[in-house]
Protein backbone atom coordinates (compact mmCIF):
# COMPACT_ATOMS: atom_id res chain seq x y z
CA UNK A 1 0.00 0.00 0.00
CA UNK A 2 1.41 3.69 -0.76
CA UNK A 3 1.84 6.21 1.63
CA UNK A 4 -0.50 9.14 1.19
CA UNK A 5 0.43 13.04 2.48
CA UNK A 6 -1.87 12.14 5.31
CA UNK A 7 0.80 9.37 6.85
CA UNK A 8 3.79 11.62 6.40
CA UNK A 9 2.70 14.99 7.57
CA UNK A 10 3.91 16.64 11.11
CA UNK A 11 1.05 18.62 13.06
CA UNK A 12 3.43 20.44 15.66
CA UNK A 13 3.44 23.69 14.04
CA UNK A 14 1.51 27.04 14.99
CA UNK A 15 -1.64 28.60 13.09
CA UNK A 16 -2.50 31.88 13.21
CA UNK A 17 -5.32 33.76 12.09
CA UNK A 18 -4.28 37.08 10.15
CA UNK A 19 -4.55 39.20 7.25
CA UNK A 20 -1.18 39.99 6.82
CA UNK A 21 1.67 38.67 4.93
CA UNK A 22 4.07 36.02 6.63
CA UNK A 23 7.26 37.41 8.27
CA UNK A 24 10.62 37.06 7.10
CA UNK A 25 11.06 34.08 9.85
CA UNK A 26 9.59 32.36 12.63
CA UNK A 27 10.79 30.83 15.26
CA UNK A 28 8.73 27.62 14.72
CA UNK A 29 7.10 26.26 11.16
CA UNK A 30 3.83 28.77 11.18
CA UNK A 31 1.00 28.24 8.70
CA UNK A 32 -1.14 31.79 7.81
CA UNK A 33 -4.73 31.21 7.47
CA UNK A 34 -7.54 33.92 6.68
CA UNK A 35 -10.68 34.67 8.49
CA UNK A 36 -12.30 31.51 6.72
CA UNK A 37 -9.38 29.32 7.53
CA UNK A 38 -7.67 29.13 4.59
CA UNK A 39 -4.16 28.50 4.22
CA UNK A 40 -2.43 31.54 3.13
CA UNK A 41 1.47 31.36 3.70
CA UNK A 42 3.76 29.42 6.04
CA UNK A 43 6.88 30.51 7.64
CA UNK A 44 9.50 28.63 9.62
CA UNK A 45 13.26 29.07 10.43
CA UNK A 46 14.54 28.55 6.92
CA UNK A 47 12.15 31.11 5.64
CA UNK A 48 8.83 32.12 4.18
CA UNK A 49 6.79 31.00 1.25
CA UNK A 50 3.46 30.61 -0.36
CA UNK A 51 0.80 27.94 0.94
CA UNK A 52 1.24 25.07 -1.59
CA UNK A 53 -1.70 23.17 -0.78
CA UNK A 54 -1.94 19.05 -1.07
CA UNK A 55 -4.79 16.66 -0.44
CA UNK A 56 -4.67 14.58 2.59
CA UNK A 57 -5.04 11.17 0.17
CA UNK A 58 -2.19 12.86 -1.97
CA UNK A 59 -0.08 9.50 -2.66
CA UNK A 60 4.34 10.47 -1.72
CA UNK A 61 5.07 8.55 -4.91
CA UNK A 62 3.28 11.48 -6.75
CA UNK A 63 4.57 14.10 -4.59
CA UNK A 64 7.86 12.93 -5.06
CA UNK A 65 7.44 12.99 -9.32
CA UNK A 66 6.03 16.66 -8.76
CA UNK A 67 6.65 20.21 -9.16
CA UNK A 68 5.75 20.45 -5.15
CA UNK A 69 9.29 18.45 -4.22
CA UNK A 70 11.57 20.84 -6.25
CA UNK A 71 9.04 23.84 -5.20
CA UNK A 72 9.58 22.39 -1.76
CA UNK A 73 13.53 21.82 -2.13
CA UNK A 74 13.93 25.30 -3.29
CA UNK A 75 11.49 27.90 -1.96
CA UNK A 76 8.59 26.55 0.44
CA UNK A 77 8.76 25.83 4.63
CA UNK A 78 6.54 22.95 3.79
CA UNK A 79 3.95 21.94 1.82
CA UNK A 80 0.05 22.10 3.50
CA UNK A 81 -1.52 19.06 3.88
CA UNK A 82 -5.79 19.41 3.49
CA UNK A 83 -8.71 17.85 4.02
CA UNK A 84 -11.77 17.38 1.56
CA UNK A 85 -12.91 21.03 2.52
CA UNK A 86 -9.60 22.66 2.86
CA UNK A 87 -8.58 23.42 6.12
CA UNK A 88 -5.24 22.85 7.14
CA UNK A 89 -4.61 19.31 8.86
CA UNK A 90 -0.67 19.02 8.98
CA UNK A 91 2.50 19.71 6.63
CA UNK A 92 4.71 17.52 5.30
CA UNK A 93 8.41 18.98 5.57
CA UNK A 94 11.62 18.96 2.89
CA UNK A 95 13.00 16.32 5.33
CA UNK A 96 10.02 13.93 5.43
CA UNK A 97 9.76 13.50 2.00
CA UNK A 98 13.96 13.32 1.28
CA UNK A 99 13.62 10.23 3.77
CA UNK A 100 10.82 9.02 1.13
CA UNK A 101 12.90 9.57 -1.58
CA UNK A 102 16.16 7.24 0.10
CA UNK A 103 13.66 4.98 1.51
CA UNK A 104 12.65 4.66 -2.36
CA UNK A 105 16.12 4.40 -3.97
CA UNK A 106 16.82 1.52 -1.22
CA UNK A 107 14.34 -0.57 -2.52
CA UNK A 108 15.05 0.20 -6.18
CA UNK A 109 11.80 1.67 -7.30
CA UNK A 110 12.52 3.11 -10.23
CA UNK A 111 11.71 0.99 -13.43
CA UNK A 112 14.04 -0.71 -15.49
CA UNK A 113 13.46 -1.15 -18.84
CA UNK A 114 14.66 -4.20 -21.30
CA UNK A 115 17.40 -6.67 -19.91
CA UNK A 116 21.11 -5.15 -22.63
CA UNK A 117 23.29 -3.29 -21.10
CA UNK A 118 25.43 -0.90 -22.76
CA UNK A 119 26.68 -1.85 -26.08
CA UNK A 120 30.97 -3.19 -24.90
CA UNK A 121 32.45 -0.57 -26.45
CA UNK A 122 31.53 1.99 -23.64
CA UNK A 123 33.67 1.67 -20.74
CA UNK A 124 32.17 2.13 -17.70
CA UNK A 125 33.73 1.87 -14.49
CA UNK A 126 30.07 2.54 -12.35
CA UNK A 127 27.92 -0.78 -12.92
CA UNK A 128 25.17 1.30 -12.56
CA UNK A 129 25.44 3.80 -15.23
CA UNK A 130 26.14 0.75 -17.58
CA UNK A 131 22.54 -0.47 -16.64
CA UNK A 132 19.37 0.43 -18.57
CA UNK A 133 17.79 2.02 -15.35
CA UNK A 134 15.46 4.73 -15.99
CA UNK A 135 14.02 7.15 -13.62
CA UNK A 136 10.28 8.07 -14.05
CA UNK A 137 9.66 10.89 -16.31
CA UNK A 138 6.91 14.03 -15.52
CA UNK A 139 4.47 14.88 -18.24
CA UNK A 140 4.82 17.86 -20.07
CA UNK A 141 2.87 20.17 -19.39
CA UNK A 142 1.90 23.40 -22.03
CA UNK A 143 -1.01 26.04 -21.56
CA UNK A 144 -3.00 26.78 -24.74
CA UNK A 145 -3.12 30.73 -25.46
CA UNK A 146 -6.43 30.69 -27.28
CA UNK A 147 -7.86 29.03 -24.27
CA UNK A 148 -5.80 28.73 -21.12
CA UNK A 149 -6.38 25.54 -20.41
CA UNK A 150 -3.58 23.16 -19.40
CA UNK A 151 -2.31 20.07 -21.75
CA UNK A 152 -0.89 17.07 -20.41
CA UNK A 153 1.34 14.93 -22.68
CA UNK A 154 3.62 12.41 -22.51
CA UNK A 155 5.56 12.87 -25.02
CA UNK A 156 6.48 16.45 -27.21
CA UNK A 157 2.78 18.01 -28.78
CA UNK A 158 2.22 17.61 -32.36
CA UNK A 159 2.64 20.46 -34.26
CA UNK A 160 -1.79 20.29 -35.08
CA UNK A 161 -2.41 19.03 -31.78
CA UNK A 162 -5.92 19.56 -29.98
CA UNK A 163 -6.35 21.31 -27.41
CA UNK A 164 -8.04 19.54 -24.18
CA UNK A 165 -10.72 21.79 -23.54
CA UNK A 166 -11.66 20.76 -27.37
CA UNK A 167 -12.89 22.92 -30.57
CA UNK A 168 -9.43 24.46 -31.70
CA UNK A 169 -5.99 23.76 -31.96
CA UNK A 170 -3.39 24.14 -28.94
CA UNK A 171 -1.62 27.13 -29.27
CA UNK A 172 1.44 26.23 -27.26
CA UNK A 173 2.11 29.13 -24.18
CA UNK A 174 6.23 28.67 -24.05
CA UNK A 175 7.97 30.51 -21.33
Amino acid sequence: MSLTARDVMLTDHRIVETEHGPPERADELTLGVDGRGTPRWVAGPGGRGPALLIAASTPVDELLTSDALIRLLSELPALVVVDESGRPMGVVSAEALAEQVLRHLGRAAWPTYGSEPLSAHVSMDDSLLAGSLRPPTLPIRVFCQYCGALNHFDEFPETEQDCVAGGHQLRAVWW
